[in-house]
């Protein structure tokens, strides 16, 4: 069995989460492949070797070609139409799709709708779609049986997103980790993303560090500096 342990001292984005997977060593352009047969064809997956605190991390930018797709609202069920439509296996859709439920649920319960009214705003951006399929397409590639967190890390602050200023942890993203352990970070700024926290818990289970016998560490890059490595670190293992 192989088990991926998400250590997220840093927290966790999808852009960090699917970093962690490249460096572990998942295919690049199967990924962009794969992406382009649910018609996200208009992004460039920019990678990039970037060194985070003295450590190599592999940092992702999804260049969108397109600046008119930047920002497009869509549905849950434009999603899942896409996620259908593709070459994916069935696991990797499988996954996305959970995904997306958990977070049109957290997203429609803050909000006070229902998941066919729900409009994904920096979701349904191209660059997010890209961080959350491609996740799931790393995470068939790498084999992963099961992901491990351990407690994750609360910061403070606010926000700017499509519905205004929100305190940190946003509010879909609090839904989402309803309970998980969290421990007191110190830190003002965002840490956990809600694509990273749909990630966790669509596809994670909360635990120590898992008895295994490890294979491979891969680190994925941030973007934020709150004086620590913004960095999430994906240690392989197989019992």
């Amino acid at each position: 069995m192989r088990i991926l342990y998400w250590d997220t001292f840093a927290g966790i984005s999808g852009d960090m989460a699917l970093g962690s997977l490249l460096a572990l060593g998942a295919d690049p352009k199967i990924i962009v492949n794969q992406l382009h047969s649910i018609g996200l064809t208009e992004f460039v997956l920019d990678i990039r070797a970037r060194q985070i605190h003295g450590i190599q991390a592999t940092d992702i930018e999804v260049i969108i070609q397109n600046k008119d797709h930047q920002y497009h609202e869509r549905r849950l069920q434009d999603i899942e139409n896409m996620i259908l439509r593709g070459t994916l296996s069935e696991r990797s859709q499988k996954s996305a799709l959970l995904v997306f439920n958990v977070l049109a649920e957290a997203e429609a319960h803050v909000h006070g709708t229902t998941l066919d009214q729900v409009h994904f705003h920096e979701v349904g951006a191209v660059d997010s779609l890209v961080d959350i399929v491609g996740t799931c397409i790393a995470l068939d590639q790498l084999d992963i049986d099961l992901i491990r967190v351990p407690t994750l890390p609360w910061s403070h602050g606010f926000v700017h997103c499509a519905h205004g200023i929100l305190p940190l942890p946003a509010p879909a993203t609090l839904m989402l980790l309803r309970g998980y352990k969290c421990h007191e970070s110190g830190i003002t700024g965002e840490l956990i993303t809600p694509t990273g926290a749909a990630l966790i818990r669509a596809l994670a289970q909360q635990s120590t560090f898992p008895e295994m016998t490890l294979l491979n560490v891969g680190y994925g890059a941030g973007k934020n500096d709150y004086g620590i490595p913004s960095l999430l670190r994906g240690v392989l293992g197989e019992t």
